[in-house]
């Protein structure tokens, strides 16, 4: 399940039928491909801190220590924030939206 899929089915969506039941399957996979982003950012950003401190180290004056400095930071912010963005979509949309949606919305058969 991912945010799509559990937020449609919060508002009390089956799914699509007819022509467009395909899309179920998409939306179904979209989880799955922000998790595999995630996995392909987070090691392309590892393995480029790890090349960065590899380069803060041997660097001999302070203008290339700042600059690897700099570049280290702004790697580290990005994987963070790629983190907490596909977990925000992922898990937490569709428990916010569960809970703030009004118990018509969520079981419509009341």
């Amino acid at each position: 399940m991912n945010f799509v899929s559990n937020l449609l089915r919060a508002t009390g969506w089956t799914g699509f039928s007819g022509d467009y039941e395909w899309m179920n399957k998409v939306f179904d996979a979209l989880g799955i491909a922000l998790y595999i982003i995630l996995a392909l950012v987070g090691a392309a950003g590892v393995i480029y801190s790890i090349y960065l401190g590899i380069q803060l180290a041997r660097a001999e004056d302070q203008s290339k220590r700042d600059d690897a400095k700099k570049h280290l930071i702004t790697v580290i912010i990005a994987v963070a924030v790629s983190l907490l963005l596909v977990l925000f979509f992922n898990e937490l949309l569709p428990l916010i939206v569960k809970n703030i949606a009004p118990e018509s919305v969520v079981n419509p058969a009341k």
